[in-house]
């Protein structure tokens, strides 16, 4: 026997003579195909991998057969008592006269804590069994594309910690709200992302203990006019947190006031409304990805918490309506304008006028100071100038120029932004 060959076999043997549960937890950080695969190496792993609390099966972007045969053969044969984790993808190779919610069912019964379920077969939607609605162990739940969610009258997840649904279809409004409200009491995170046909008018997310809410609605509604789509999200989340939301469909958005916001994310391509933007008012950190309109109507609401504020200008006139902003939000400390994604193709006049006040947190709070990639235009200079110029406690103001610069461009822009004179004699000019 090759000395290569011994040492291989040595090695093995080591492997083999480490307690079953340790194999167990190793076995876990591989993909389950991998760990199946161990039971040729000899009788002492036959039946190590059944034991495994960790399952993931996904087909192949690229591939021609799919992962569901094998997924239901090894279902057949694994035996641990306990499943932590059940993730599935099952793509357009997927047969479709198979009943994929068997897995489902089969890890329900076995005190399941996380499923992971994302079906993309040519098939329509279909539902998952009723038993995972009454999973008394399930602490996570992601559900994805073709699933029919149909959340039956007895159900009742009272460990659900996290909820996503993304892209999947909804019987009707009243089982979604009722789930919701009542069969999910511990809820804390919730990832909403729609899509056009998805059979929801109102979404309603009224759940006393959510700390955090993602809600993406990305199509766009031309069909009718805004005011009058027919669509509707409903919010009433005292307890909320952390709030990201990037809606360009118009739908209507109602919103109670959320005294214990930190956190919160906007990107619309229309005004939101007026009752969602009060919402925010106690936030304090706060990133806006938003058009002109959207920016003006931020402006009207007293931000009075507000610590942390990302602008991300994207293709608006930005400059006058952020005055504003900096206006009604007194004890700013730190300022960020990200330009990365505005597009430089679009014919957008930035407008500026030095207004005659000063916000009072620029003489007051504002220590920090930040520009994404600035561009050297007349008026991008005249605001920098202006903030430098009033930021009485400025500690650093950071600059990166815009990548499209050349070596000898930058050197000429850092240049003259070192010349503009700066209050705050301790304050920092940083350029990266």
């Amino acid at each position: 026997m090759s000395e290569a060959k011994v040492e291989e076999r040595v090695c093995e043997d080591r492997i083999s003579e480490l307690p079953d549960d340790l194999i167990v937890a190793i076995l876990s950080l591989i993909p389950t195909k991998d760990a199946v695969a161990t039971m040729f190496m000899s009788k002492r792993w036959l039946s190590i991998w059944t034991m495994v609390p960790v399952l993931d099966y996904k087909d192949e972007k690229e591939g021609r057969n799919s992962v569901w045969s094998f997924l239901h053969k090894s279902l057949q044969y694994h035996k641990a008592p306990l499943v932590d984790t059940l993730a599935v993808l099952l793509g357009s190779q997927c047969p479709t006269d198979v009943d994929v919610g068997k897995c489902v069912a089969n890890v329900v019964d076995r005190r399941v804590r996380e499923i992971i379920f994302e079906l993309v077969w040519s098939a329509d939607p279909t539902r998952l069994p009723n038993s995972l609605y009454s999973c008394e162990s399930l602490r996570e739940l992601s559900l994805s594309h073709k699933i029919l969610v149909d959340f039956p009258y007895s159900s009742c997840l009272p460990s659900l910690k996290k909820l996503e649904l993304s892209s999947v279809v909804y019987k009707d409004d009243d089982s979604l709200r009722r789930f919701l409200s009542i069969s999910c009491p511990t809820l804390k995170a919730l990832f909403v992302t729609r899509k056009k046909d998805d059979n929801l008018k109102t979404l309603t997310v009224k759940v006393p203990s959510l700390w955090c809410l993602l809600y993406h609605n990305c199509f766009m509604n031309n069909d009718v006019e805004e005011e009058d789509n027919g669509r509707c999200l409903v919010i009433d989340t005292p307890a909320l947190e952390e709030f990201h939301v990037m809606d360009i469909s118009r739908d209507y958005c109602s919103t109670n006031h959320m005294p214990c916001l930190k956190g919160a994310y906007l990107s619309s391509n229309s005004c939101p409304g007026e009752k969602l933007l009060r919402s925010f008012s106690s936030v304090l950190s706060l990133e806006l990805c938003l058009n002109h309109e959207t920016l003006v109507c931020c402006s009207t609401v007293n931000f009075s918490r507000l610590v942390k504020l990302i602008i991300d200008p994207e293709d608006s006139d930005w400059l006058e309506p952020l005055m504003l902003l900096l206006g009604n939000a007194p004890k700013l400390r730190n300022l960020t304008v990200d330009d990365a994604y505005r597009d430089r193709y679009e014919d957008v006049l930035l407008t500026w006028n030095q207004p005659n006040y000063v916000p009072g947190c620029l003489s007051s709070t504002l220590e920090i100071f930040e520009w994404i990639e600035y561009e050297d235009g007349e008026e991008e200079e005249e605001f920098l100038t202006y903030i430098l110029a009033h930021s009485k406690h400025l500690k650093t103001a950071t600059i990166s120029l815009r990548p499209s610069y050349d070596l000898q461009e930058q050197g000429l822009i850092i240049e003259e932004l070192k010349d503009i004179p700066r209050v705050s004699t301790a304050s920092q000019l940083l350029f990266r």
